[in-house]
């Protein structure tokens, strides 16, 4: 079997096509003013309201998804911020897209909601391909989208993301094997992984040259997750019938990414899904971590009980 035929299945399982559209919820921020519609923003639970409700005076944490097959359940932990206190708002694209144009789309709709939210205080969370887009929206030189509002604080967290290059998707970006295939290998990495095929791999402009945080970035906490020997899907005797490791380590290191002062590397014993919360497992280790590095509130005494309940009925 040739190495080109092994990307075919792995790059199946870490880039299947999840989100084929996007939802748009009428923001609601007070006051007078008409609600306003920004492309990409609607509410978190997936039977959420068409008119969203933000206090712009409070601080607010936005969620940008992974792909179907490793970041389904994020939208859930947007939930445990709400038990928490703390309002979120999700933002949708369709994960074939190029993430170039999609990292555009979500730093001109953060751009739009700036223009209507008055507390500094922003948090971004990406998992996954979603933490590839979040810290490219933040890129200070991209020349295909609005430079962010420097007056607002912002923080990123990203989770399990590929900033590397996704190394089973190596032959993407091998020219040469394209000439000689008389391009048969690119329409087949474009055929599975859709416009973003040449921005994956290890040697793409996107993974090489991810710019620098804009200022407005206050510190950017980086969940690195070590998948190795993690479980998705036991069987009925206890078995490991699918694991849950989609990146390595190396996978989630870059050089040019991790260099800049503001970035926090947290790296955590945990699968892909894992981290986020699949089926009956609640996302208990990125919860701890949240909290301690203060960007998920404190779960007080007297809440513990309804958070507990919130997330078995989540997971």
């Amino acid at each position: 079997m040739s190495r080109f035929s092994l990307i075919i299945p792995i790059l199946f399982g870490a880039l299947a096509t999840a989100c084929a559209s996007t939802q748009s919820a009428a923001i609601d921020f007070g006051g007078d003013a008409d609600p306003v519609t920004i492309e990409g923003f609607s509410a978190c639970a997936t039977d959420g309201p068409d008119r969203l409700p933000i206090d712009p005076d409070r601080p607010l944490a936005v969620f940008v998804h992974g792909c179907n097959a490793s970041g389904g359940r994020f939208r859930a932990l947007a939930e445990v911020f709400e038990a928490h206190g703390q309002q979120t708002i999700c933002f949708d694209y369709d994960d074939r897209d190029s993430m170039e144009d999609t990292a555009a789309r979500l730093a001109a709709a953060l751009q739009k909601l700036t223009a209507h939210h008055r507390h500094p205080e922003i948090t971004v969370f990406g998992h996954s391909q979603g933490g590839l887009i979040t810290r490219r929206a933040f890129a200070d030189k991209r020349g295909d989208g609005p430079i962010l509002d420097q007056q607002f604080d912002y923080r990123i967290v990203t989770v399990s993301s590929p900033f590397n290059g996704i190394e089973a998707s190596s032959h993407c970006g091998l020219i040469g094997l394209h000439i000689v295939t008389l391009g048969i290998t690119a329409g087949v990495c474009a055929a599975i992984a859709g416009d973003k095929w040449d921005e994956i791999h290890g040697d793409a402009d996107f993974m090489r040259e991810p710019g620098t945080l804009v200022e407005g970035v206050g510190d950017y906490v980086k969940v690195v997750t070590d998948e190795r020997e993690t479980c998705r899907r036991y069987d009925e005797d206890g078995d490991c019938v699918e694991d849950d490791y989609v990146f390595s380590v190396e996978e989630q290191y870059n050089d040019a990414i991790d260099s800049d002062s503001r970035v926090v590397n947290l790296e955590v014993k945990a699968g892909h899904v894992e981290i986020v919360g699949q089926d009956d497992e609640p996302p208990h280790k990125l919860i701890e971590l949240l909290q301690d590095n203060e960007i998920l509130a404190e779960t007080s005494p007297e809440k513990r009980d309804e958070i507990a309940s919130l997330l078995r009925r989540l997971f």
